[in-house]
Parts: structure tokens; sequence; C-alpha cells
């Protein structure tokens, strides 16, 4: 458990003497130098400019007395602490990327590597949606975004999810095959796609252990193929099982079925004729 702390204080910033330092304290305070040095496995050498940061940084407190004793911010404080500078750092930070770039526009393709990185940004893509989510999932990443999923739709998001697996839980309009995600796996990888508000996309291989890379963008013409490719499979599931997909297929390219038609109508009027004409004979019929 140790190691796994002084590993995560190291994510966060800090260098391991100063995490096996304060970790140290936590268990034994107060403590002098000495004290620190001896038992934390911190060098004699050291261990003067690391209680010096901790001390400038506000998670270590000297004791006025001889020889000095030393103790810890309590772990609720530094928590707190922590949160309040990275906040802070972080806007500062976007403050000034976005008056370094204000005008660019993220319509290249960006790598997400590794599994863990793509359910987080992910989930990220969900809590940050505004109108829709369309998404084509197996059951094992739909369970991990189920709590982002459910939130969106409780904040009036529309969804539209397609899987061949099985989906255990209800959210927007679900249009599953209901297939046995181990028996696929066999023939299959898992796969995602997500697109959000039809302005960000995510679409790649979903392997765990695997390093694979899954491309995030939000380039117009890729969240197009990848709209397209969701539409697709829905229309074979519609026709599949008899199910009216009309609805989904419109919502998903607002105003270009309806576009497309009135072109089609134009290049080939003759062919609207005799629709027409099918449906007059249609109506004439004596019904049985």
């Amino acid at each position: 458990m140790m190691q796994n702390l002084v590993m995560i204080m190291k994510e966060l910033g800090f260098t391991i003497y100063e995490a096996k330092t304060y970790l140290y304290l936590l268990k034994h305070n107060p403590a002098t130098r000495y004290e620190l040095s001896k038992y934390s496995g911190v060098p004699r050498s050291a261990i003067y400019a690391v209680i010096r940061r901790l001390e400038d940084q506000g998670m270590v407190n000297a004791i006025h007395s001889k020889p000095k004793l030393y103790m810890p911010l309590p772990p609720v404080e530094l928590l707190r602490l922590l949160e309040n500078r990275f906040q802070k750092t972080l806007g500062e930070f976007k403050e000034n990327l976005d008056k370094l770039d204000a005008t660019q526009e993220m319509d290249h393709v960006w790598n997400i590597v590794g599994y863990d990185n793509l359910i987080l940004k992910a989930k990220e893509l969900i809590r940050e949606a505004h109108k829709s989510i369309y998404l084509s999932v197996w059951r094992r990443e739909a369970v991990q975004l189920q709590e982002e999923l459910l939130e969106a739709e409780r904040q009036g998001v529309k969804i539209i999810l397609f899987s061949f697996t099985e989906i255990p839980f209800q959210v927007g309009r679900i249009l599953s095959h209901n297939l046995d995600e181990k028996e696929l796996e066999k023939i299959w990888d898992h796969k995602i796609i997500l697109c959000v508000d039809q302005k960000e996309l995510i679409m790649g291989e979903a392997d765990v252990g695997k390093d694979k890379k899954v491309a995030w963008t939000r380039s117009r013409a890729l969240i197009s193929i990848a709209l397209n490719h969701i539409i697709l499979d829905i229309t074979l599931f519609g026709q599949r099982y008899g199910v009216n997909i009309d609805d989904c297929v419109v919502e998903m390219h607002p105003g270009e079925m309806e576009r497309l038609g009135e072109l089609l109508r134009e290049k080939y009027p003759e062919n609207l004729r005799r629709l027409r004409v099918a449906q007059s004979s249609e109506r004439k019929m004596p019904s049985f």
C-alpha cells in the first residue's frame, strides 16, 4: 500500500523523497529530521531540502522545540489544498492556451492509446453532451459508460444506442441484436463508435490489455462516415426485425435525407411518376 501511495503522489507532482517523508509523518508524528531520515528511507543529505520544500507547500509544519519536530498536514486538508491548487493552475493554463490558439479547429485525428484512456475520454465526451449521443458499442463498454449515459438522459440529451450484444440497462433508444458477448468475441474484436452532438467522435477498437489506438476527432467528414456506419447497422436491424427506424435516421442526418430526396426527384422524375401510378393502382385493387 505504501509503495502505491508513493507512486500516486509522484503522479501528482511530488518527488519520491517528498512522498516518503510526508507518508512517514502521517504514521509517526511528531518526528525530528533525524527520525525522518532514518526511518523513511530519505538520505540524511537530502532530508533538509525535502522538509523545506514540504514546509513551503504547506504540507508540513514545524513545532518550535529542540530538536525541531514536524507535523504533517492532515490528509483531508492536503486533498483540499491540492484540489484548489490544481484547479487554479488548470484554469490559468486553459486561459493562456485559449489566448495562444484561439482560432485553431481540431479537424485532424488524435490517437487515444490504451483501454483505460479510451473509457475516460468516452465518459468525458458523454458528460459534455448537450443535444445528442449516438453510440455503437458492446456490452462491456456500455456497462462502464452506463452512469454517464443515464445522467445525460436525465439532462435531456437524445441517445440512440446500437449493439450486437445484449445491453443490461435501458437508456434512450436501444437497438440491439442481443447476441452473447462471449460468443461474439470468438469472431470479432470489441469496437466503439461514439458521436456527441454531431461535433465530436471517438471510433476504433476497444480491447482490454492492448495498447490499441482509438481515433478522436471533430472532423465533419469522419463524423459523417461514422454516423453513416451506425445508420447502416440500424437500417439492417430494422429490416431484419421489422422495426421502423426512420425517426433515428432522420434525426442522425437532420435535413440531409429530405434534400437527398429532392435531388433524386429532380434527377429521376420518371421514377416518381411510376411510383405514383403504382400507388394509384394499389388503391384501385379490390380487397379480399
